[in-house]
């Protein structure tokens, strides 16, 4: 049982490091101007990944309902439309950076005046499409190996823990290069460079989930 909450935690760490997951909190982390801020979005990332995971956890193991599988790739092409989106965003707001010419302070303006409340809902926005959308895949792996019902929520809970962890340090790791202690990536090319890698992870997610839907209606 020991072994079974370590493989828990260790495939929530994992799990973390999908790309679309990366680049959606990346997405959101540039405009945190700190890497406190830029850890407690990752952290809320996490934590709308975990309330989608209860819910269909609940719904499919608790209440054993049935859930159309396809539902899941529909959420995928919807994560794919919110990156493509997220992305062409980060890039915009890099155009105010890459007009600046003097002043010394208009990175920490800009990110100082960005709404942490809106930050916060989007984070935890994509997290919930995020965990609806892999659900499926995650309780189906719990099913087959785990027999107690409270043993698979309690599997659910430190992947859960994992997962969270594992992206509000993450998120540090990936956006320390344009924090200004650090300063090795300007904070208008590393928004460009991180929305650009956004709208191409994006537009794979699209095509491939638009090729499963497509199956689906033939």
């Amino acid at each position: 049982m020991t072994l079974l909450f370590i493989l828990a935690i260790t495939i929530g760490i994992r799990h973390a490091f999908e790309p679309d997951h990366m680049a959606a909190v990346l997405s959101v982390s540039t405009q945190s101007n700190s890497l406190s801020a830029t850890a407690k979005q990752g952290a809320i990332w996490g934590v709308g990944h975990t309330i989608t995971l209860f819910i269909f956890s609940m719904i499919l193991m608790g209440l054993n309902i049935e859930i159309d599988r396809n539902i899941f790739v529909l959420f995928e092409f919807i994560i794919g439309l919110v990156l493509i989106w997220m992305g062409f965003d980060v890039v915009n707001k890099s155009k105010v950076l890459l007009h600046d010419r003097g002043s010394n302070h208009i990175e920490s303006e800009i990110t100082e005046n960005n709404n942490k409340t809106k930050l916060s809902l989007k984070s935890l926005g994509i997290g919930l499409l995020h965990g609806a959308a892999g659900s499926g895949v995650i309780i189906a792996l719990i099913t087959t190996t785990i027999d107690s019902i409270y043993l698979k929520f309690a599997y659910i809970a430190l992947f859960s823990f994992g997962l969270i962890i594992s992206m509000s340090l993450l998120s540090i790791l990936m956006t320390m290069p344009m924090h200004r202690n650090f300063k090795i990536i300007p904070l208008r090319y590393f928004k460009v460079i991180t929305g650009t890698l956004a709208i191409l992870i994006g537009m794979k997610i699209l095509y491939q989930s638009s090729a499963q839907i497509s199956t689906l209606l033939t």
